[in-house]
């Protein structure tokens, strides 16, 4: 099942119900301190606007035993899709192929378009 947009502490809670664990069995489980985990089911999610990184909701679902989309999802964050090694090859090497100045556009293009999937 998943859950509605921006309901992270909900499949906290859930999971928490669910498998009878404490918030330090949850923490232990996906290698995520505490203090973050509470942050995240207080709303808070700790990380400022950006919300929690796509590192630590991938711990949190490895950890919790689901799937990273509905992690994702419930944070109500884009979910990164991996590149195969051919396509991310044939990036670098067009990347690579560029001078420093236009490498820095690429850079802040990217950090640009990341952002704006952060939100």
């Amino acid at each position: 099942m998943l859950l509605h947009v921006d309901d992270l502490a909900e499949l906290i809670e859930r999971v928490m119900r669910e498998r009878d664990w404490t918030l330090t069995t949850l923490a232990r489980r996906s290698g995520i301190s505490i203090s973050t985990l509470h942050s995240w089911k207080s709303g808070d999610r700790g990380t400022g606007t950006r919300g929690p990184s796509p590192a630590l909701l991938r711990k949190f679902a490895d950890g919790a035993g689901l799937p990273v989309v509905e992690v994702f999802e419930a944070a109500g964050r884009h979910v990164p899709v991996a590149m195969d090694d051919e396509s991310e090859r044939r990036f670098l090497h067009l990347l690579r192929s560029l001078d420093e100045a236009d490498r820095k556009v690429i850079e802040a293009t990217m950090q640009a378009m990341t952002e704006r999937q952060r939100t």
